[in-house]
Order: C-alpha cells, then sequence, then structure tokens
C-alpha cells in the first residue's frame, strides 16, 4: 500500500487489525483493552498535526469499533471503559 495515500482512519484500521493478531495468538484478553490507546498513539505518532474533526473522527471510530468487538465477543462494553477514557485523553491533548 502507498505510504501517502493512508488516511488516519485507515492507518488506525491497519494497527487495530494487527493488533488483534497479536492479541489471538498471545491468547491475551486483556490485550484487547490495551491495544486501542496504543494504536492510537501510533496513528498520533504518523500523522501529528491532526485537526480537531480528525481527531474526533478517531474517537468516533474507536468507540464504534469496540462496540462491535462487544458484540462479536460478548463481551460487556464496560471491560473497555479505561480505554476509552485511555483514548479521550490522548486525542484530547497535543
Amino acid at each position: 500500500m502507498n505510504e501517502k495515500l493512508v488516511s488516519p482512519g485507515g492507518y488506525l484500521q491497519e494497527r487495530i487489525i494487527q493488533k488483534q493478531r497479536e492479541v489471538a495468538h498471545r491468547r491475551n484478553s486483556a490485550g484487547l483493552i490495551s491495544m486501542w490507546p496504543e494504536a492510537v498513539r501510533e496513528v498520533l505518532a504518523k500523522f501529528p498535526d491532526l485537526s480537531p474533526e480528525q481527531r474526533a473522527s478517531l474517537r468516533g471510530n474507536v468507540e464504534g469499533q469496540i462496540k462491535l468487538l462487544c458484540m462479536r465477543t460478548r463481551k460487556s462494553p464496560h471491560e473497555f471503559t479505561p480505554a476509552l477514557q485511555s483514548v479521550a485523553r490522548i486525542l484530547g491533548s497535543k
């Protein structure tokens, strides 16, 4: 994939897919929670000058993906509250 054409949301998706594979390989369910803030940090490292709108979009993207993950795995969304709070802090800071 051409690196210049990857959007922040697309890069987030790539990182989440990779991290889900790693979590599944290690059978580390706690990794499902910690992978979200890690992925967001990686996106911000690659795209340091995101606008407030792009940051809000990334946060919404994470929230939506966590909801889908909870539906697929039958996990409680409350398990992901610390991850969502961390993502909000990360995206709120510049």
